[in-house]
């Protein structure tokens, strides 16, 4: 695999497709230019409650969008900034009664306590009774039969929050998540990024009961680019974030 021309492939496809946050987004991730005009513009779009509005400007601002933009800021390494603090502290003040996040059935409220805990995790901002809260909304809901009925977004609203907060679960089900995520790679259930998004939620270059190797998920994940330098999605929007999340990956794994 040819790193560099696949990173400026996925560039090109950007460029073309994407909006003003997904070219400053991928040039900052690229260490093209520093994070300033990000930040910039992050601070713009954020309102004075810390709700920040959505990534493409579509839709209000809320605990989705606000989320959304947190785990690119993750991937920058940005989360102890001021921004990220105001908008902790919109997505704590949203908190559900039951420690979880989100509207729907339990599958999608699994997902999005899944995530938005475990960003919170990884910030200086989160307190320690919503991460409690939290991380007791999901061992409510752990079972194995979730995992494997909910694919890998299941396994990764569990990594991402067990990864990084404490919990008695944590040693039981990351391995469970471990072994699940494997086998559905390996069965083809789950593609590349997929499989490696656990990765990037847990921080790591391996996980517990997974035998996956990162340079391995990086050939394959290669792999899975397209011709026209973009990864697959339904739809535009969903093919900017997955091309995003994919160079993520290839700079972090590979």
């Amino acid at each position: 695999m040819d790193l560099e021309k696949t990173l400026a492939r996925a560039g090109d496809f950007i460029a073309l497709h994407g909006e003003v946050l997904d070219r400053i987004f991928f040039e900052t991730l690229a260490r093209e230019r520093d994070a300033t005009e990000l930040l910039e513009e992050l601070v713009r779009r954020q309102e004075p409650a810390g709700a920040i509005a959505p990534w493409r400007r579509r839709g209000e601002a809320g605990e989705t969008s606000t989320a959304v933009a947190l785990r690119r800021l993750d991937a920058l390494g940005l989360l102890d900034h001021p921004l990220p603090e105001a908008a902790v502290g919109y997505l704590q003040a949203r908190q559900a009664a039951d420690g979880g996040w989100g509207t729907g059935d339990d599958a999608l409220r699994l997902q999005q306590t899944g995530e938005i805990g475990g960003l919170l995790a990884k910030t200086p901002f989160g307190r320690p009774s919503v991460l409690l809260s939290a991380e007791r909304f999901l061992a409510k809901h752990w079972s194995v039969v979730q995992v494997r009925a909910g694919g890998a977004a299941a396994i990764e609203a569990f990594v991402h929050m067990l990864a990084h907060a404490p919990s008695e679960l944590a040693d039981e089900a990351m391995q469970w998540c471990g072994r699940e995520l494997e086998r559905g790679y390996r069965a083809k259930a789950f593609s590349a990024l997929a499989t490696a998004r656990v990765f990037l939620c847990a921080r790591a270059r391996a996980l517990p009961g997974c035998q996956v190797d990162a340079a391995e998920l990086v050939a394959a994940l290669a792999n899975e680019q397209e011709d026209d330098g973009g990864w697959s999605g339904a739809g535009r929007d969903a093919r900017l974030d997955a091309t995003l999340d994919a160079v993520e990956v290839l700079l972090r794994l590979g």
